[in-house]
C-alpha cells in the first residue's frame, strides 16, 4: 500500500485522537470499575494504536517537512508500546510478590515511560504548533497556539513526573492528553503533512 506524506500524517493524527479516546475511557470507565478484562482490552487497543503512530511517524521522519516533530511522535509511540507492555505483562506477577516494593518498582518504571512518552508528545506539539502558527490558515493558527500551550504544559509536567514520580500523575497525564488532542487536530488542519 502506498501512502503520501499527507495520508501518513492523517493516519497518525487519527490514531492519536483514538488514543485520547482510550485514555478518557480508561480514566472514566475502566479505572473506576477495576475490571481486568476492560483494562486488558483498553491497553491492547492502545498498544496497537501506538504501534501505528510509531510506524507512520517513522516514515514521516524521512519524508516529512518536520523531521524533529515526527521523530518525537515516533519515540512517544515506541515508548508507549513498551510502557503498555510492562503493564500487561508485569503488573500481575509483580502485584502477587510478597514484597510490595516489587510492584511499586515495576509501576514506577512503567510510569517513567508514560511520562517520557507524554513529554515527547508535548515537545512535538510545540514544534507542530509553531509550524502551524507560521504557515497555517487562521483556524490552524488558533489550534497551533493551543498546541504550543498544551505542549509546554505537557513537556514541563511530564519532565517533572520523570524526576519526581507519581505525585503529578494526573496533572501530567491530563496535560499530555490535551497536547495529544491539539497536536492531532493541528496536523489535520494544516495543509501540508506536518
Amino acid at each position: 500500500m502506498t501512502f503520501t506524506p499527507r495520508g501518513a500524517a492523517i493516519t497518525v493524527a487519527i490514531a492519536m485522537l483514538a488514543t485520547v479516546a482510550t485514555q478518557l475511557f480508561y480514566v472514566g470507565v475502566v479505572s473506576p470499575a477495576d475490571d481486568a478484562l476492560l483494562r486488558k482490552i483498553n491497553w491492547v487497543s492502545e498498544m496497537a494504536l501506538y504501534s501505528l503512530i510509531a510506524a507512520g511517524a517513522l516514515s514521516l521522519m524521512a519524508r516529512g517537512t518536520m523531521p524533529l516533530v515526527w521523530s518525537a511522535i515516533a519515540i512517544a509511540g515506541l515508548v508507549n508500546v513498551v510502557q503498555v507492555g510492562v503493564g500487561l505483562s508485569q503488573f500481575g506477577p509483580a502485584g502477587e510478590a510478597s514484597d510490595p516494593k516489587v510492584f511499586e518498582s515495576v509501576l514506577g518504571g512503567a510510569f517513567f515511560l508514560y511520562f517520557h512518552g507524554k513529554a515527547m508528545i508535548g515537545m512535538a506539539a510545540i514544534g507542530a504548533g509553531l509550524a502551524a502558527w507560521a504557515d497555517g490558515t487562521h483556524l490552524a493558527k488558533a489550534f497551533g497556539a493551543g498546541c504550543i500551550l498544551s505542549g509546554l504544559a505537557a513537556a514541563v509536567l511530564n519532565l517533572l513526573g520523570m524526576a519526581n514520580g507519581m505525585a503529578a500523575v494526573f496533572a501530567a497525564g491530563a496535560a499530555g492528553t490535551a497536547a495529544t488532542a491539539f497536536l492531532a487536530l493541528t496536523v489535520l488542519l494544516t495543509r501540508r503533512e506536518s
